[in-house]
C-alpha cells in the first residue's frame, strides 16, 4: 500500500494506493473518490483482530451500536478491495483538520473514539472503556486500543501536534486524539468546583508516565456551544 496526505492541516484528504487485491478498512461515509473496479464490503464498526477477525455478529452488533451511539463513530466502517491491477482511493473526515499516519510495528497506539479514520488489515482494533469519567468528559465512554502490524490513519478538528511527556502533563478533555499506552491518565477538575464550572474549561486529563501525546488544535464540543448560542431559542 502506497499513500499520500495533501491539503493538510486544515482540509487534509487521504490518497491510498493499492495493490492487485489489496485491502484496506475505512470509516463509513470517508470515501472522496475510488477507481471503478475497487470492490467496497460493509459490515458491522466492531472490534477486530489483526488477523481481521470480528468476533461474531452478535458481538459486533453490540460493540458497533456502543462505538455509534457512546463513541461518535458509524455504525459500519467498509472494506476496500483493489482489482486485479490495483486501485486508487481517496478518503477525507467529515471536519475539516488533519490527518496524519501512525506505523504500527508490535506496538499499541489508543485512539480517541471519533478519531479513528482507516487501516490495513494487519492493524487490530478493541474498543475499551475508559471510565466513567471519560463520559462526564465529554469525550464519550469509549477508546480504541490499536495494535499489530500496518499503517493506521487519524484525523482531528483542527491540526495535530505532538508532545512527547516524561513526568505529567494535562490537556483539555477535547482535544486529545491518540496517545501511547505507556502513558496513564486521569481526568479531573481543573481546579476547584467553581473554577470547573465557571472558567469555560470544565474537566481535563492527566497523564503521567513516558510518552507521546496527540492533540487537536481545535475543540468540537467548544464550537459547537458557540453555534448553539446563535441558534434561534
Amino acid at each position: 500500500m502506497k499513500f499520500g496526505i495533501k491539503y493538510n492541516p486544515s482540509f487534509a484528504m487521504l490518497g491510498i494506493g493499492l495493490g492487485p487485491e489489496e485491502s484496506v478498512r475505512v470509516e463509513a461515509g470517508s470515501m472522496v473518490g475510488m477507481s471503478a473496479d475497487m470492490n467496497v464490503e460493509t459490515s458491522l464498526n466492531a472490534s477486530y483482530g489483526a488477523d481481521g477477525g470480528g468476533g461474531g455478529f452478535l458481538k459486533g452488533l453490540v460493540v458497533a451500536t456502543a462505538r455509534k451511539f457512546l463513541g461518535g463513530e458509524t455504525l459500519f466502517i467498509n472494506t476496500y478491495t483493489a482489482g486485479e491491477k490495483g486501485g486508487q482511493l481517496m478518503v477525507a473526515p467529515a471536519l475539516s483538520g488533519d490527518i496524519i499516519h501512525y506505523p504500527l510495528k508490535g506496538d499499541t497506539l489508543m485512539v480517541q473514539a471519533s478519531s479513528y479514520m482507516a487501516s490495513s488489515p494487519g492493524v487490530g482494533m478493541e474498543l475499551k472503556f475508559g471510565g466513567l469519567s471519560t463520559l462526564f468528559g465529554g469525550e464519550g465512554l469509549f477508546l480504541i486500543k490499536t495494535h499489530g502490524n500496518g499503517d493506521l490513519f487519524v484525523n482531528s478538528y483542527g491540526a495535530v501536534k505532538t508532545i512527547d511527556i516524561d513526568g505529567s502533563f494535562i490537556i483539555d478533555t477535547g482535544h486529545i486524539v491518540a496517545f501511547e499506552e505507556s502513558l496513564d491518565f486521569e481526568v479531573r477538575r481543573i481546579g476547584s468546583w467553581k473554577s470547573t464550572m465557571l472558567s469555560g474549561e470544565g474537566l481535563v486529563c492527566e497523564f503521567k508516565g513516558k510518552g507521546r501525546l496527540y492533540y487537536q488544535t481545535r475543540n468540537l464540543g467548544a464550537m459547537i456551544g458557540w453555534l448553539t448560542k446563535l441558534l434561534p431559542s
